[in-house]
């Protein structure tokens, strides 16, 4: 009977450990290939530089702002904002590479919270086995990983705060949830949702995490509203002015939109239907597991979440920036690692080892994931090459170098050029432009109203439009006020024979520029 027991034991044991040495390994994995994706793609998100813009204003102490001397709140971000302008502040620091060591730092704790979650919650080893796989190996983190942006931090204060909230440490869990109002406003729903599990059982409970949440988000809602003059981001505002008040589709293709992206596979073009009906698995696998679990509150605040966050997102018609729907996808995935896991023990043959069982299928989901995965590495890399590296990098480089450093210069990208150029922008979303919001929202909507307007000393215009407007409009302000600078074409984009349809070059358009500056006093 001893040496029974004994043998049990040892069992375990080697099981344990052979399941904790894999965990580690995938985990290494999963970050060594966001460090090869860094190295071949070199991917930065054309966004990410209007925040290192800001970060790099404060640590030179010109205050919080994009361009001196005007306070407008043009990052959704300031936690991430703030973090970057400490690292800027060590000498010889580079925005780009503190972005990107914050991010992988979030991205590997993001992995070990979930872990030590899903085995608070006591979920099975091969369902945590599946979330670190589809998390951890999914190309769409990757690219958010080490992209620069903020969305890392956000996914790993979501996961931070889950972690305390399951272990029933809920002034911790209101503190990061405070926290992650700092990284994203608009995950504001989380906390919401973690108090309403709480009201229905004990509202004491539900006090703990909105009163550590509210005082920890406090101080900068004080801030914002006596230096910027309100609490709430200009971007939201701008953003909707530019690309939301006009659109009319249907709800329902904006839910389409976004449940379409919870696959976290990268499906090629050519295989979109496929790319749709995995999306479409993974939702009903994860509700399936939602319905299963919906009377455990720690695991049921993640479909609350996803309900709410959907709803947000379709009635707002936030469905043009696909890493919006990232929280949700977290969710999402959760869920469905759990709902597969179950499904694929049931589904084991008779007979079969468990072991042999779950082994084929992570060999097979880790084969799926990296071969799709480096597919979408080339298409990130052509992206990065041509249009950031070969256009909006070099367009801001050129006006740093050919422009007076008053120059105030009118554009639609504003981060690599608006980063590189240290002039003054004027962007034609409103971003950080709240007289571009007020003339959108009262229908003006046209390059040449704008120009006579603002009267910039320099305008950046697609290679296509400035054609078009030369061939159309002699008196333009363009043809008439202004004279071509420079141009950055990488692809040899002929605007007057783009392709139609599926011949169309969309990256050869996205990556042709033209500078036009003023013909005035210090025209080019």
């Amino acid at each position: 009977m001893t040496k029974r027991k004994s043998s049990f034991y040892q069992r375990v044991v080697k099981t344990s450990s052979s399941h904790e040495f894999s965990l580690i390994v995938l985990i290494a994995i999963a970050l060594l290939l966001r460090l090869l994706w860094i190295a071949y793609t070199d991917f930065t998100y054309e966004d990410a530089f209007i925040t290192f813009r800001y970060a790099r204003q404060i640590a030179e102490g010109n205050g919080f702002v994009y361009n001196p001397g005007e306070r407008v709140y043009g990052t959704t971000t300031p936690l991430f904002t703030l973090l970057l302008t400490g690292w800027l502040l060590i000498p010889g620091a580079e925005a780009v590479t503190g972005a990107r060591l914050l991010g992988l730092v979030s991205a590997i704790g993001t992995l070990i919270l979930l872990l030590w979650t899903l085995r608070r919650i006591g979920t099975t080893q091969f369902q945590q086995l599946l979330l670190i796989i589809f998390i951890g190996f999914s190309s769409k983190f990757w690219i958010m990983d080490t992209g620069g942006m903020e969305m890392p931090l956000v996914i790993f204060l979501l996961s931070a705060s889950w972690y305390a909230y399951v272990k029933n440490k809920l002034g911790w869990t209101g503190v990061l949830s405070g926290l992650l109002l700092w990284a994203r406003v608009d995950l504001l729903l989380w906390p919401i949702v973690l108090c309403l599990m709480e009201i229905f059982s004990n509202s004491k409970n539900a006090l703990k995490i909105a009163w550590p949440t509210a005082l920890v988000y406090l101080p900068w809602v004080i801030f914002s509203a006596l230096y910027f003059g309100s609490p709430m981001p200009h971007t939201i505002t701008a953003k909707w002015v530019a690309y939301t008040q006009l659109n009319q589709d249907p709800y329902l293709s904006h839910l389409f939109v976004f449940v379409k992206w919870l696959n976290p596979l990268q499906i090629p073009g050519q295989l979109e239907v496929v790319g749709i009906l995995i999306a479409f698995c993974v939702v009903g696998i994860a509700a399936w597991q939602a319905s299963r679990i919906y009377k455990q509150k720690q695991l049921a605040v993640l479909p609350l979440f996803v309900f709410l966050e959907t709803i947000k997102i379709v009635l707002s018609r936030a469905t043009i920036f696909s890493r919006y729907f990232a929280p949700a996808m977290w969710a999402v995935l959760i869920l469905f690692s759990l709902g597969l896991g179950s499904l694929l023990i049931q589904l084991r043959p008779v007979g079969s080892r468990s072991l042999f069982w779950r082994s084929f299928w992570a060999l097979a989901f880790l084969t799926l994931f990296l071969g799709l995965g480096f597919r979408s590495a080339e298409r990130t890399r052509i992206t990065q090459l041509y249009r950031n590296e070969g256009a909006l990098k070099p367009a801001g480089l050129w006006l740093r170098e050919h422009s007076d450093p008053g120059a105030r210069i009118q554009l639609e990208p504003l981060g690599y050029i608006g980063y590189y150029s240290e002039r003054i922008m004027i962007d034609e979303v409103g971003l950080v432009t709240p007289q571009m919001v007020e003339l959108k929202s009262q229908g003006v909507l046209d390059l040449d109203q704008y120009l006579e307007l603002f009267q910039p000393d320099y305008v950046l215009i697609h290679c296509d439009d400035s054609l078009r407007i030369q061939e159309a409009d002699n008196d333009h302000v363009l043809t008439t006020q202004y004279v071509e600078a420079s141009s950055f074409n990488p692809r040899d984009f002929d605007p007057g024979n783009p392709g139609v349809g599926p011949d169309f070059d969309n990256l050869g358009r996205s990556s042709c520029y033209e500078i036009w500056g003023r013909i005035e006093d210090g025209s080019p």
